[in-house]
């Protein structure tokens, strides 16, 4: 009970967060922007979201797809991270950034919605998918 709770509380924390990185996108802020993301991918998941970015295939694969100890909910907020910077790189005109984290985020969150047991849903991860497919 004590572990669920702790992540109920991650979760509602991070939904905190994610509202200020919006909010500074929303103001084309992209220096908040960038510093926010980058703490929250260290607070939530322990992972500097810059070393993921630069990750080659196979590595992502093994030490995000496949990391032992990042639980299911770090792996959604990471791809929520990653979906905003992606954003942010479409924004900025990054081609080979915006193309590279591109694959990395459907993987994630395709990763994310075949580990799903038979009674989760999650229509974030859905949606993203859907969007992320219909991207260029």
């Amino acid at each position: 009970m004590l572990r669920k709770d702790y992540i109920l509380r991650q979760l509602e924390e991070f939904g905190k967060v994610m509202a200020v990185i919006l909010g500074f996108k929303k103001q084309n802020d992209w220096t908040n922007f960038e510093k926010e993301i980058k703490n929250a991918a260290v607070k939530f998941t322990s992972l500097e979201i810059n070393t993921v970015e630069n990750l080659n295939e196979p590595d992502f694969e093994k030490q995000i797809l496949n990391h032992p100890n990042l639980i299911q909910d770090q792996k959604k907020i990471l791809a929520d991270l990653l979906f905003e910077k992606l954003n942010f790189y479409a924004e900025k005109n990054e081609e080979e950034k915006y193309l590279s984290l591109k694959t990395k985020c459907f993987k994630l969150y395709q990763h994310i919605q075949n580990n799903h047991t038979d009674n989760e849903f999650d229509m974030n991860v859905h949606y993203k998918l859907e969007i992320l497919k219909k991207q260029n």
